[in-house]
């Protein structure tokens, strides 16, 4: 850490403190069966009927995951305000020039974060650790621009309340302008420790506003729950649960997301249509010793039936996921795994992957 000190006025001084961290990460992809993309095992894009490329094992690396963070702290008088900016290589280019993307980028003054960061929707300190990328199919996965507040209730209870802009994740089988927003989602969740483990409760609502086909302007309200939980068995292991439902929130479920679940813009009836979804997993984190750990995760996520969408559109899919890490010093991980994932299209379709993956990380 490196440490800058400025003189104002030479009547006061601010303190400017700040580290670099982060990973260099090498990904080995050896797919059995399935999926085309490279990256992230996501099961909402397992294909339905492989062609003869997608049936045969294929192999790829990438280091594209690896992250760069950088960490500030400015001391005044008023007390400390510090910052961060975060991001990894995972740009929408696969080869040799793919570019710094932005994961996190705030600042935060006692108790009020501004910026972008995970959001307040769900605890993304129960995911377990994964190669893959994206991780368990129903974990939350968005990362929101926030005003957020969080408190103490007391030494074991805390709270967050946080306005989140999220995407609409929209689809429109009209003319229709696009969806928006005009103010943003309302999150809170409430948090509570112990040396069992943790547990935290999170509610959210959103408005979505569109035109009809008549132009005529109109809302619809979003709303969901989630559940995250982590219990301690011994020292170090541990049991990570998570549920998640409700009517307009599945880009903040990861298989989900991006794929315009949120809703639908119909003709007939003349109005939007938010879905109802749901996910969950359960997942166990053993240590064989102090260099050797594992971990074992099912996850689960679910889209309603309807009519609304294609026959070749979502309904539900599995994921199963088994690891081991070995971490020889501080600084260096190695790591395999094996993902197994199962897809079931609107009208019971149904697809399926393998996946083996291996891992090598310098930790700075």
């Amino acid at each position: 850490m490196m440490n800058l000190l400025f003189s104002q006025n030479d009547e006061k001084q601010v303190k400017f403190t700040y580290s670099v961290d982060g990973f260099i990460n090498l990904n080995a992809i050896c797919d059995f069966n399935g999926l085309n993309d490279y990256d992230d095992f996501t099961t909402s894009e397992i294909p339905i009927h492989p062609t003869s490329y997608e049936k045969h094992t294929r192999y790829h690396m990438t280091a594209r995951q690896s992250q760069l963070n950088f960490n500030m702290n400015y001391k005044t008088p008023i007390g400390s305000i510090s910052g961060k900016i975060s991001g990894d290589f995972y740009s929408g280019n696969t080869g040799e020039y793919s570019v710094f993307r932005l994961r996190e980028a705030y600042i935060q003054y006692k108790n009020l974060l501004l910026g972008q960061t995970n959001t307040t929707f769900g605890n993304p300190d129960v995911v377990p650790v994964t190669i893959d990328f994206e991780g368990p199919n129903s974990a939350p996965s968005l990362r929101n621009p926030m005003i957020k507040y969080t408190n103490k209730i007391n030494h074991s209870w805390k709270y967050g309340v946080a306005l989140e802009m999220r995407g609409t994740d929209i689809t429109s089988y009209d003319s229709s302008d696009s969806p928006f927003s005009t103010v943003p989602s309302f999150i809170a969740n409430i948090y509570k420790t112990g040396k069992w483990g943790s547990v935290t409760f999170s509610g959210m609502t959103s408005v979505t506003r569109y035109f009809n086909s008549m132009d005529q302007p109109k809302a619809v309200l979003g709303y969901g729950a989630a559940f995250s939980a982590l219990f301690n068995t011994t020292k170090k292991d541990h049991f990570s649960v998570f549920t998640v439902a409700g009517k307009g929130i599945a880009n903040f479920i990861s298989d989900l997301s991006g794929n315009g679940y949120n809703g639908v813009l119909v003709i007939n009836p003349d109005q939007m249509n938010l879905l109802n979804s749901y996910g969950g997993f359960v997942g166990y984190t053993h240590y064989w010793n102090e260099k050797w750990n594992s971990n074992l995760i099912y996850s689960f996520v679910g889209l309603e039936k309807t009519n609304l969408i294609s026959k070749d559109d979502f309904q539900y899919s599995n994921y199963a996921l088994i690891n081991l890490f070995f971490q020889p010093i501080e600084a260096m991980v190695f790591g395999i795994e094996f993902i197994r994932g199962d897809l079931f299209t609107q009208d019971n379709s149904t697809g399926n992957a393998n996946r083996l993956q291996f891992l090598a990380q310098f930790n700075f």
